[in-house]
C-alpha cells in the first residue's frame, strides 16, 4: 500500500464527479490498487467550508462524508517535528529565505503560498508521498520537495 496526499481541489473534483475528478480516480487506481489516501486536517476544514459556501445539498455532503471516512488525516494540532520542520523549510524556500552555503538568504523559489497550501505540502514532504493537485499552487516545489502529480 502506497501513500498519496490529495490537495483540496482534487477532492472537490472527485465529489463533483467532474472529468478532472474521474481522471483523479483513475490516477489513484493506477498509482496503487490499495492506495492510502492522506489529507491534511486543513483540507478537511477547507472542504467543509467550501461545501457550506457552495450550498451543497445532502447528497453531496453524504458523498463527501463517506469519502472522508476512507482517508488518513495528518493533524497539525499534535504535529511531530518532521511536519513542523517541513512546514518551516517549505515556507522559507517559497520566500527565497533558505540560507546558502555562505549564510546568504537567497536560495529558494519566490512564490507566495497560502498557509493551508503550506500545511498540505508539508504533510506530503514529511511522509515522502506524492501530492496530487489540479492547480499550480505547488509547481515551484515539484522536483525539489515534492513529486507533484497534476491532473488537468
Amino acid at each position: 500500500m502506497k501513500n498519496i496526499v490529495l490537495d483540496t481541489c482534487v477532492i472537490i473534483h472527485i465529489i463533483r464527479q467532474s472529468i478532472t475528478g474521474q481522471k483523479c480516480m483513475a490516477l489513484l487506481r493506477e498509482f496503487d490498487a490499495n492506495v492510502n489516501i492522506i489529507i491534511s486536517v486543513v483540507t478537511k476544514g477547507e472542504l467543509e467550508s467550501f461545501a457550506k459556501q457552495q450550498g451543497w445539498g445532502q447528497l453531496k455532503i453524504k458523498v463527501l462524508t463517506h469519502f472522508l471516512t476512507q482517508v488518513t488525516y495528518i493533524d497539525i494540532e499534535n504535529a511531530d517535528k518532521r511536519l513542523l520542520d517541513s512546514y518551516a523549510y517549505i515556507d522559507a524556500f517559497s520566500k527565497r529565505k533558505v540560507p546558502d552555503a555562505h549564510g546568504n538568504l537567497k536560495n529558494g523559489a519566490a512564490h507566495k503560498m497560502g498557509k493551508n497550501d503550506l500545511w498540505i505540502a508539508a504533510a506530503a514532504y514529511a511522509i515522502n508521498a506524492p501530492l496530487v493537485t489540479a492547480d499550480g499552487d505547488f509547481d515551484h516545489l515539484n522536483g525539489t520537495f515534492l513529486n507533484v502529480m497534476k491532473v488537468a
